[in-house]
């Protein structure tokens, strides 16, 4: 007989990334009621350093904002990584590419992970918290992104010296 929380847990998987891909199709729809309904009611973003964005309707407003700057984007997401903290809860990261059209034709892709935490409300599993973390970008300058926070390690054989402080 399989282990009920086992089961539990590919079902809650499941969702949690089908609310993941929404969230994204919700963003290339030009849709920030939706995108934000992905959230909790007091659940929060940071897609730049700063302040976190606190509340659907906080994130609502700076969606509509952000979102009719393009005239088209798109968003995939992969090497998702779930894990459970307790029956309501879990903590997500997952790569994403984003692909955006300004509207004078011009682009840029950022390339990046969100890093969540996850928990589940009565309609469902809901983002608490999500953070945008930047491995970089192509077509914008990429410091007013928060870094990935790659380890820095050392440097191949025969190149650039590496700078110890």
């Amino acid at each position: 007989m399989p282990d009920p929380l086992l089961l539990r847990q590919l079902l809650d998987r499941q969702e949690i990334s089908a609310v993941m891909a929404a969230y994204t199709r919700w963003a290339d729809l030009n849709r920030p009621e939706q995108q934000a309904a992905t959230f909790t009611a007091d659940g929060r973003v940071k897609y730049h350093p700063g302040d976190w964005i606190v509340g659907r309707a906080a994130l609502t407003e700076m969606l509509r904002t952000a979102l009719t700057g393009y005239s088209n984007t798109s968003h995939h997401l992969g090497n998702i990584e779930i894990d459970f903290e307790g029956p309501d809860s879990a903590t997500a990261q997952s790569a994403v590419i984003a692909w955006h059209r300004r509207h004078d034709g011009s682009e840029w892709t950022l390339y990046g992970r969100y890093v969540d935490r996850w928990t589940r409300t009565e309609a469902g599993w809901r983002l608490a918290e999500r953070e945008l973390r930047a491995a970089g970008a192509v077509g914008r300058d990429d410091s007013q992104l928060l870094p990935l926070g790659r380890a820095r390690g050392p440097r191949a054989a025969g190149g650039p010296a590496s700078h110890h402080a």
